[in-house]
């Protein structure tokens, strides 16, 4: 197959990754197409992982400049390499980023068009500088990793409160990542929209307003406090995954819920209903203005099985 003839097939593809009808009709056919033209070697384009994001302005008839996309493009390779590099070191904070953290999750663009890219997400080859602690299980890039743990945190739309809230006891790291992502912008007017395919078919989205950035900016800037590590014996009651938000039914006492980490999701869904014993990473927030939140909660260990973003490397340096 071409390059001229793939790149067009990817672009076509980049507009149907959204959630709407009219998008997955379309995106439907074009799947139906690389299938039935197998030869032509598209099916891989329709079906491998992908990160696709695309910048609005409202109030410029949805254009922007160029180099606002560059800058975005910029924050989310920050985010996502951030994430990638917690998992990796299993880490609850990564302060520093180092060039080799940028290397082993990158973003390779694959096609853009007006406000709007598109990045490869298929595993990399290893690169001499990485030992076999760097490398992500097989058939997953850190890339994908990364990228699929920020859309995930992220709001599905303009009155996803739920989401909004829950990154309040989400990971330093979380935090920090969508701080990479919305802090400072050089247009705060941007409407945002994230959407990830992953390499099993799964697709996630996102999606920002300016208004919903404006609000996280300030809720990121928090203080923990009264932080604790608690133990307990109870039944998991639900899991919310798109929003990762655990609910766990105490012998005594109202209902917890809070944050879990995409990697004790699977755990999690697995212990449904069960009585389990779990630790919580227990916290108040303070805000700069010095009101203090009710208690909060992330889940961090299940039937054994810990995060692996563990609270006990929260203040490490890098």
């Amino acid at each position: 197959m071409s390059n001229d003839l793939r790149d067009k097939y990817v672009r076509a593809l980049q507009t149907t990754e959204w959630d709407d009808p009219l998008s997955r009709l379309a995106r439907a056919g074009l799947q139906a197409s690389a299938s039935k033209f197998s030869g032509l070697g598209l099916q891989n384009v329709a079906t491998g992982p992908g990160f696709n994001f695309r910048l609005a302005n409202p109030e410029n008839g949805g254009l922007i400049a160029a180099h606002e996309v560059g800058d975005f493009l910029q924050r989310v390779q920050k985010a996502v390499a951030r994430l990638a590099k917690a998992r990796r070191v299993r880490r609850a904070d990564v302060v520093r980023l180092q060039p080799l953290d940028l290397s082993v999750a990158r973003l390779d663009v694959a096609a853009s068009m007006a406000g709007s890219i598109i990045v490869d997400l298929q595993p990399h080859v290893p690169t001499a500088e990485e030992d076999q602690e760097d490398l992500a299980p097989a058939g997953v890039s850190w890339a994908e990793i990364g990228a699929v743990e920020l859309v995930r945190a992220l709001p599905e739309g303009p009155d996803d409160e739920a989401s909004m809230d829950s990154l309040f006891s989400a990971s330093p790291v979380m935090r920090r990542a969508v701080a990479d992502l919305i802090s400072d912008l050089p247009n705060p007017k941007l409407d945002i929209s994230l959407a990830v395919q992953r390499g099993t078919g799964e697709r996630i989205s996102s999606v920002l307003s300016a208004g919903q950035a404006s609000a996280l900016r300030e809720r990121l800037g928090v203080v923990r406090e009264e932080r604790e590590i608690i133990r307990m014996q109870g039944r998991l009651d639900g899991l919310r995954t798109r929003r990762q938000i655990f609910y766990f039914e105490p012998p005594s006492g109202s209902e917890i819920h809070g944050f879990v980490d995409d990697s004790l999701v699977s755990v999690v869904r697995d212990h449904l209903d069960q009585e389990v014993e779990v630790a919580l990473e227990s916290f108040v927030l303070r805000s700069a203005a010095g009101r203090r939140s009710q208690r909060r909660y992330r889940l961090i260990e299940v039937a054994g099985q810990q995060s692996q973003l563990p609270p006990d490397s929260e203040l490490d340096e890098d």
